[in-house]
């Protein structure tokens, strides 16, 4: 199986359900049966597809799933590059951050909508940092984390010394925002994909301006099928806010 030019990444869902009640108000997941990804058809999935760049294991929580570090070693040998687990953060231990490192993880994206729910968290993030020294924060979009109230979100977490990724399409759904003038920032540069970069007292963090030049860049494995667009595995479960 050939993959077409531009295709750089597994996004690996391993499962469908997690730990946070309420859901996150950002949440992509609106399926939330507890159905787990078979290890052996995603092996089978990559071994038609080939090496890749890089991979992003995400749920659902993965952090819920026992065979993780399966997961990760999985990726690790299928990529050239990064494998990054997207996670809520909140079963983060010493023990779990040592097995995942082990296991091969490079990155460690957690996903927060609000500075409470990073003072919570922010244990864990530590913890994290210490085993996967490639630890951001994620910032996706909800109206928790939105105006002035991003500014502040992005002051606390930048002091910490955590490198930021404000996602999930910022300016696409909530028109422009100027950084330069809120925070002040600077504009460093736009990767080509707008994911643009900026600098804010010493700290460098990254903006999603519009997730959807993305759309076409990874294979999907999921336990509800393999797909090549992201739109079309929204639809697969029903998502129909945040395609």
């Amino acid at each position: 199986m050939s993959v077409k030019d531009g295709i750089f990444r597994y996004r690996i869902i391993t499962n469908l359900d997690c730990n946070m009640s309420p859901n996150c108000y950002f949440c992509y997941q609106p399926d939330k049966r507890k159905l787990r990804l078979d290890i052996e058809k995603a092996k089978e999935t990559m071994a038609k597809v080939g090496k890749l760049k890089r991979a992003t294991i995400m749920g659902g929580e993965s952090t819920l799933i026992d065979n993780l570090p399966e997961f990760i070693r999985l990726t690790r040998d299928n990529v050239e590059n990064d494998v990054c687990l997207v996670t809520n953060g909140i079963l983060l231990n010493e023990e779990r951050m040592k097995s995942y490192s082990e296991a091969g993880l490079t990155e460690v994206a957690i996903s927060i909508s609000s500075l409470e729910q990073y003072k919570q968290r922010r244990e864990q993030a530590l913890i994290c940092k210490k085993y996967v020294p490639n630890t951001r924060i994620n910032i996706p979009k909800c109206w928790e984390s939105t105006g002035d109230k991003l500014v502040e979100i992005l002051k606390v977490i930048l002091e910490d010394d955590f490198y930021v990724v404000v996602c999930e399409d910022l300016m696409g759904r909530y028109g422009e925002f100027d950084f330069e003038k809120k925070l002040p920032a600077t504009f460093i540069k736009d990767d080509g994909h707008n994911f643009l970069s900026y600098t804010w007292n010493g700290h460098e963090f990254g903006v999603f301006a519009h997730y959807s030049k993305y759309d076409d860049t990874d294979i999907i494995i999921s336990p509800v099928g393999n797909f090549c667009k992201w739109e079309s595995y929204c639809d697969k479960v029903g998502n129909t806010c945040l395609r």
